[in-house]
């Protein structure tokens, strides 16, 4: 018998497989391969029985294999009889271009032309993707759930914070699916706010609502950005003037 610690994982996630055998047999290993969405096999290892009838392992679903959303099976076979079970995962969100900066456990969030690392922690879930946005002053996140749950999210202050006009901080915002939803606050530092918030099994969206936001464009990005309106501005007022009639 087979299991994994969860059914749903994004790209950068460690899956927890564990078992049980009926028969201990000596020198016999048990053999885990993965197949993909497209029927191949992306990993393959062997692992001894421990004495009392269990096993384990790990893999990472980080790497050129894991790329494709969709299910994996997981199976097992054991013993000379070639005795075997599996268990299907689901791999969803969005597989990074390269080797991701973020570790696990982290979401990487999108702003001011940059990733940010943001720590995070789920039950029943897994965020799929991340972005930070100055004009609504929030931090947008899309989960998949696979049951009722909860998620605890490191926010640093730099890509979203709330404070009043004297400077205090001041409570956040949340809506789950674009309804207003109650959280707690569970640690404050001078770099970071820790939320929890709760969520539904079919929820697929957080929204963290602040009082500012890392913008959208980091500030060389808007600085080339002035600079092309304002050229953009004076070719016009240039073109305008070739082009009057003269009397």
């Amino acid at each position: 018998q087979v299991s994994t610690d969860k059914k749903i994982y994004d790209h950068n996630s460690e899956v927890k497989v564990s078992g049980t055998v009926a028969n201990l047999r000596a020198d016999s290993p048990v053999t885990i391969t993965v197949v993909g969405p497209q029927n191949n096999v992306v990993r393959a290892e062997q692992i001894e029985v421990s004495a009392d009838n269990t096993f384990e392992t790990t893999f990472s679903t980080a790497g050129d294999l894991f790329r494709a959303n969709g299910d994996y099976t997981v199976r097992v076979q054991y013993g000379p009889q070639q005795i075997n079970d599996k268990v299907v995962i689901q791999l969803v969100g969005e597989a990074p271009e390269k080797a991701s900066a973020c570790g696990v456990g982290e979401i990487a969030v999108k702003g001011g032309g940059q990733v940010y690392c943001v720590p995070y922690e789920a039950n029943g879930a897994v965020v799929t993707s991340a972005t930070a946005s100055s004009a609504t002053k929030s931090l947008t996140l899309k989960i998949a759930t696979e049951s009722d749950g909860a998620i605890s999210v490191k926010i640093p202050r730099e890509v979203l914070d709330a404070m009043g006009d004297n400077g205090q901080d001041q409570d956040f915002v949340v809506t789950v699916d674009d309804q207003e939803a109650d959280f707690t606050e569970t640690d404050t530092t001078d770099s970071q706010r820790t939320l929890e918030i709760q969520f539904s099994q079919g929820d697929s969206q957080i929204e963290i609502i602040g009082t500012k936001a890392v913008p959208e464009f980091g500030t060389m990005a808007a600085i080339i950005l002035a600079v092309a309106i304002v050229s953009i501005v004076a070719i016009t007022a240039r073109t305008r003037l070739s082009i009057s009639p003269r009397y």
